[in-house]
């Protein structure tokens, strides 16, 4: 188990809240309820990482992609709307899990934002075009395998 700071262990919540529920059929979330569930996705993420420099601005700037592009998407229908909010949702308690337990999910949300920084710094070093080659593949099956983990727990990793 890693050592926690003294300013994260505060911030700590000592158990989980409730799992997310099932949305009702005429949900149609406002505006407000989108900053909301911005914030919470951005407060438990950092929290999640134990507000890490670099994972603290990946999963702030990955949240903010995710949410600019569902913006920018023509309008969408009130079944597609409620499981992508119900994703969402799930994604926030996995979040809260990582931030409580350090188990797998914790491993799981630092391993994300550990590659993601990696890979946003990019390299300043001539590679070989074959291990150029064998990158690109094992980043193709890294977002292969973040897709598996998104469709089988309902999640919306990035």
């Amino acid at each position: 188990m890693p050592r926690i700071p003294f300013n994260v262990a505060a911030r700590l919540p000592h158990k989980l809240g409730p799992p997310p529920t099932v949305l009702p059929k005429n949900f149609l979330p406002t505006d407000a309820d989108a900053r909301s569930l911005f914030r919470q996705l951005w407060r438990m993420g950092s929290l999640s990482v134990m507000y890490t420099n670099p994972g603290r601005d990946v999963i702030r700037k990955k949240i903010r992609e995710a949410f600019e592009e569902s913006m920018d998407q023509p309008k969408k229908s009130q079944k597609e709307v409620r499981k992508q909010w119900e994703r969402a949702l799930n994604t926030r308690f996995f979040f809260e899990i990582a931030a409580t337990r350090f188990g797998v999910e914790h491993s799981v949300i630092s391993n994300l934002t550990r590659i993601a920084s990696e890979s946003e710094r990019g390299t300043t070093r001539v590679i070989k075009a074959n291990v150029r080659d064998s990158q690109h593949d094992v980043m193709e099956e890294y977002r292969s395998v973040i897709q598996a983990l998104n469709e089988s727990m309902g999640l919306s990793l990035r």
